[in-house]
């Protein structure tokens, strides 16, 4: 070990000082990474669980566009029976006014209805696109983030592979 400071003119209190700053920054960098893996590793948590309850929202809101469709047959249906209504009670002229005129009242009610239904199930598969739309960037973002992931634990991996290396050599220079 004396002809090593001796050959490069380094006495035993500088090699001292380069091996512990060595350590130290190596130390100091996997602290670094610990951090940082903690940090993309609670993000990746977070988007799970957002994606957990965008399906929710969408599952309500599939079965919301159910309902709006059952209640869409119901009312075409409802509109039919009134529709044969009308033809029926033609021919008895003062009871065919009455009940046309109700007829026709709960037909534009029903329109209405409607009207209001299709607003509400465009909305909805607005909505729903949007998640999907959504769920898309956060299946993307988690997939960024897995490959940086990756990417840093292979970092990790050479640096510690590296760090055996020179403990190795430390260690032949030592003995």
């Amino acid at each position: 070990m004396e002809k090593f400071f001796a050959e490069f003119n380094i006495d035993a209190m500088v090699f001292g000082a380069i091996v512990a700053s060595v350590i130290l920054a190596f130390v100091l960098v996997v602290v670094i990474f610990s951090v940082r893996y903690k940090s993309q590793y609670e993000k990746i948590a977070d988007l799970r669980e957002r994606l957990k309850e965008r399906e929710e929202k969408i599952s309500l809101l599939e079965e919301s566009m159910r309902e709006v469709q059952i209640l869409n047959a119901t009312q075409l249906q409802e509109i039919q029976q009134y529709q044969d209504l009308e033809e029926r009670y033609r021919s008895e002229k003062a009871k065919v006014e009455e009940q046309l005129a109700l007829a026709k009242e709960r037909i534009e009610a029903q329109r209405e209805k409607i009207a209001d239904l299709e607003a509400k199930k465009a909305e909805l598969e607005a909505n729903l696109n949007n998640t999907r739309e959504n769920l898309a960037k956060a299946n993307e973002e988690i997939e960024n983030v897995r490959k940086r992931n990756e990417f840093w634990v292979e970092q990790l991996s050479e640096l510690r592979t590296k760090h055996e290396a020179v403990k190795s050599k430390l260690r032949r220079y030592e003995s």
